[in-house]
């Protein structure tokens, strides 16, 4: 709400808000850079985000997001989402223990060395490593959501994706269905964790499969733009020579793909619409903006995320700069046109 005032007469004028959906990729600690962005979101209070698609990582945050906005708005999911980083990033260093080497070796895209890959080479598994199944992250998802609030809520739409172990297909978790075991399936890498069975089924990170989903949103959610926030960049300028350069261009190349192709058939859908092509209402018109981390892997995976709160922020302020800078410049199109995508999305290649 916006006061104005002339001499003794009062006005109030109520800002209008954009409505946006969100799109969340996940990776692990480089979630970090999302949290960078939606802050920034919350904070410039233009848009309202009426509902998140997301997996892994990103997924247990941005039902931390929702969760603040809706039980006190915008100011509160800032609140929520500062709260879960500090708690997560306690969390990573009890989950130290049970692993065989960093935790941030696991869940920043797997990046292991020479020296650090003995975790797969050994052949040891999470059930001969931890046959127990003792999970400091599900209890603490237990003691930090509010599970009763999540479920009713019916104008915020949540969507978690997790991996069906048996049938390698997708699971698409809506705001009735979360739970810890929930949200712990869609972060659930299969080296480090027990699979974990929701209703006689068993699930793995939802990453493997949508990374992250987008067509739940256009179904679900009545909002005509979505943004998504692609954690891992598209091209690289250099060919990698180097054993840990492959590596992580084999990454991006992987985390990528789906998101890619599902992007594309959207955009591809919009244009038939847009040239009227496409007559039937039946067919939902989508604006997509993609906001995007264009740095290498390697700039974050060499810092020891379990134990240095600062290279978290430091993901969290290259996020918040870049949403900033993009929001100042595509604003104006939210509402009425989805934003160009950059070359290597639609290349001569596709």
């Amino acid at each position: 709400m916006i006061h104005y005032s002339l001499g003794l007469v009062t006005f109030e004028y109520k800002l209008e808000k954009k409505r946006v959906s969100i799109a969340l990729q996940g990776g692990g600690l480089q979630s970090a850079f999302a949290w960078g962005v939606l802050d920034l979101f919350l904070q410039d209070k233009r848009l309202e985000i009426t509902g998140i698609s997301s997996t892994g990582l990103g997924g247990i945050a941005g039902t931390a997001l929702m969760q603040g906005l809706i039980a006190g708005g915008a100011e509160e999911a800032s609140a929520m989402l500062r709260e879960y980083w500090i708690g997560f990033n306690k969390v990573s260093k009890k989950m130290a223990q049970f692993l065989p080497n960093p935790l941030e070796k696991i869940i920043s895209y797997y990046s292991f060395s020479d020296a650090d890959d003995n975790v797969f080479k050994s052949g040891i598994g999470p059930y001969d490593r931890n046959p127990l199944n003792v999970n400091p992250l599900l209890e603490f998802i237990e003691t930090f959501f509010d599970f009763d609030l999540l479920t009713e809520e019916r104008e915020k739409q949540i969507f978690i994706s997790a991996t069906h172990v048996e049938t390698g297909k997708i699971k698409i978790f809506h705001n009735e269905d979360l739970s810890p075991k929930v949200l712990m399936a869609s972060f659930c890498l299969p080296f480090i964790f027990h699979s974990v069975e929701i209703d006689g089924e068993h699930y793995w990170d939802g990453g493997m499969i949508a990374n992250p989903a987008i067509n739940p949103i256009i179904d679900g959610v009545s909002s005509k733009d979505i943004i998504v926030v692609q954690l891992v960049r598209n091209a690289c300028h250099n060919i990698p020579q180097s054993y840990h350069g492959i590596e992580s261009r084999i990454r991006e190349i992987s985390y990528n793909s789906l998101l890619l192709r599902e992007m594309r058939a959207i955009y591809f859908i919009s244009k038939l619409i847009d040239d009227g092509k496409v007559i039937s209402n039946s067919l939902k018109r989508i604006n997509m903006h993609v906001i995007r981390n264009d740095a290498d892997i390697n700039s974050y995976t060499n810092k020891n995320f379990s134990s240095d709160w600062g290279a978290i922020m430091d993901l969290y302020t290259d996020g918040y700069n870049v949403a900033k800078k993009w929001l100042s410049v595509n604003y104006d199109k939210i509402g009425e046109a989805q934003t160009v995508l950059p070359a290597d999305v639609f290349g001569a290649y596709v």
